[in-house]
């Protein structure tokens, strides 16, 4: 049973590396694509994750690491990485602007996190500073970006991520009833992160028609008129005359709900039918 649970723990410790990469290299992607700071603060907390699995790794190949100038360097850099990635995400999701000193704050605490690793390895007297480390850099920016979430949860767009329940659903309970069995509770989050944020990616930007055409509305024109997300796949759409059973099949969803979007797009806007819409957004992009 012993042997049974070390090659599930060094499955899991190589799942971790190679998901948390490659859920890294697509968040990359996107970012040079859509030049949004939201797709880099994703990647820094997928590079966390790496570093994380690729050092457990090491240390199980080849045993612990007891350079204190590594130690701190090394914990120093994760927790710059983590903590400003996941407090920068926290802030993403609940809309907060870039420009907002809120950011400037969370920033200043990642790099004195590591300013604390830089000292450390002139102060012997520091038993320990990885421990230190791990509650400055990694626990408590989670903690603080799970109660960003809660007290502001009215601002994030739930409707956005309706079809990913499931997917977190069925993620969550894999994360629970494994690490009953393993030791790599921690690695297996970290797979199930990665895919979900794969799975995310693709079906909000490789199969979003604003993705295929790289057309977006006005900002000025969404504002004016409350278009929501849903919509503005709808609007852009039309534009490339798609049909509502073509609208319906993209967005994975029935016709009838099509004809409701179509019907509430046109109350908004003012128009009458689909000829009046589509000369409207022909001058809107």
């Amino acid at each position: 049973m012993a042997g049974i649970k070390e090659i599930l723990n060094e499955v899991f410790l190589a799942g971790a590396c190679l998901s948390s990469f490659a859920a890294g290299v697509i968040s990359l992607f996107f970012f040079f694509r859509f030049k949004k700071a939201f797709f880099m603060h994703v990647l820094l907390i997928l590079l966390a994750f790496f570093l994380i699995s690729t050092n457990s790794f090491y240390v199980l190949i080849h045993g612990a690491i007891t350079n204190r100038i590594f130690i701190c360097i090394f914990g120093g850099l994760l927790s710059l990485i983590f903590s400003y990635g996941i407090t920068s995400f926290s802030l993403d999701f609940i809309k907060i602007s870039q420009a907002s000193p809120l950011r400037k704050v969370f920033a200043f605490y990642a790099f004195c996190a590591l300013l604390f690793s830089i000292i450390s390895i002139f102060i012997p007297s520091i038993e320990h500073p990885y421990k230190i480390l791990n509650i400055l850099g990694i626990w408590i920016p989670a903690a603080v970006a799970v109660f960003i979430g809660i007290i502001f949860c009215k601002r994030i767009d739930k409707g956005a991520f309706r079809k990913e329940r499931w997917c977190i659903t069925v993620l969550a309970a894999l994360n629970l009833i494994l690490s009953f069995f393993v030791q790599s509770a921690p690695f297996i989050f970290i797979i199930s992160v990665s895919i979900l944020i794969y799975h995310i990616f693709y079906r909000f930007y490789f199969s979003s028609p604003i993705a295929k055409t790289e057309k977006t509305l006005n900002p000025a024109f969404i504002k004016d008129f409350s278009i929501t997300k849903r919509e503005q796949e709808i609007n852009t759409s039309l534009l490339d005359g798609k049909s509502n059973k073509e609208l319906a099949e993209t967005l994975f969803v029935s016709e009838k709900t099509i004809e409701a979007h179509l019907a509430n797009i046109y109350k908004k806007i003012g128009v009458k039918n689909r000829l009046e819409l589509f000369s409207r957004l022909q001058n809107k992009f």
